[in-house]
């Protein structure tokens, strides 16, 4: 497969479309679900799973997502099939034989990778570099472009292609599904972005501009967002999103990363605004295309920036 073609996939699953400029696909990617709806499966367990190979480890090329626990940073490469896990500028984790890695998320020792290739979500043991279990099976998922896990274990997987988030217990077990296709409350056009905490599940609602706020237990709590049409300055998209590619919490803040503008916006636990990070360049704290945003336990606010084959550090000053 050619670079430019895993590229253009990359960005296809990620933002909805192949290019940055203008607002947001007006038909983002939408699939009926498999025979059996979401959840649906073919197989039990991959004929082919990933390795921890830190030789076999290639120079980043196309982050993804991102994930950030223990001091280590682990970025889904697309371009190379790889999971890299980074600390201190050195890589220390290296998981080869992916295809199409997407969505990523670590809990504790676990290491949770979508494949869109295989249509899976495979779980790792970190500690001891093996492969464990895919949740639902090959074939539970068209898209698998966003994983968050709590603290208790609970996983949430969004699979983009079907508008829905999976939600799973950290034994494994589908416990239930928000979404389907639609613009109401509770709806999703496509998914791009799912984050997690004690007690509400966030969802980067990409083709309706917005973003979704769901209880614990799944019911629909709120949402913030709209499209902006003809905006000429920050200030006109104040709380409104043209192109959602990642969201994250931390104290109670959820930060909003639009791949459109090259900045994450950071919202209060209201919903309320309070200001922008991050812009666009090259500098050491800019992105040229944001893909994903996590937030570190140090408070970092952390970047994947594909374009630049990198992930940053953004400034936390609020602008």
């Amino acid at each position: 497969m050619t670079r430019s073609t895993v590229l253009l996939f990359a960005a296809s699953a990620l933002l909805g479309c192949s290019s940055r400029s203008g607002n947001a696909p007006s038909n983002p990617i939408s699939t009926n679900p498999p025979s059996g709806g979401p959840g649906a499966t073919t197989a039990t367990e991959p004929q082919t799973t990933g390795a921890f190979n830190i030789a076999a480890a290639k120079p980043l090329s196309y982050p993804a997502r991102i994930a950030s626990a223990g001091g280590t940073t682990y970025v889904t490469d697309a371009q190379n099939n790889q999971v890299l896990g980074v600390a201190g500028g050195t890589t220390t984790v290296a998981l080869t034989g992916l295809d199409k890695p997407l969505g990523i998320a670590v809990a504790g020792d676990l290491l949770y990778v979508g494949n869109a290739g295989r249509k899976d979500v495979e779980v790792y043991s970190i500690s001891q570099q093996k492969y464990l279990r895919s949740l639902g099976g090959v074939g539970a998922f068209q898209m698998p472009n966003a994983i968050a896990v709590a603290s208790d274990g609970t996983v949430c997987v969004v699979d983009s292609k079907q508008n829905v988030v999976q939600v799973y217990s950290a034994a494994g077990a589908l416990m239930q599904t928000l979404g389907g296709s639609g613009a109401a409350n509770g709806q999703f056009n496509f998914p791009s972005a799912v984050a997690i905490d004690d007690t509400r599940i966030v969802v980067g609602d990409q083709g309706n501009h917005r973003v979704q706020t769901f209880s614990r237990a799944g019911a629909f709590v709120g949402s913030v967002g709209s499209e902006v049409a003809g905006g000429k300055s920050r200030d006109d998209y104040k709380g409104k999103f043209t192109r959602i590619a990642g969201v994250a919490l931390a104290a109670g803040n959820t930060y909003v990363l639009d791949s459109a503008h090259a900045y994450v916006q950071v919202l209060d636990a209201a919903g309320s605004f309070k200001g922008f990070l991050g812009s666009s360049g090259t500098c050491p704290s800019c992105m040229k295309l944001g893909t994903d945003v996590t937030v570190a336990a140090d408070g970092s606010v952390l970047v994947t920036d594909p374009e630049n084959s990198r992930f940053v550090s953004l400034s936390t000053e609020l602008r």
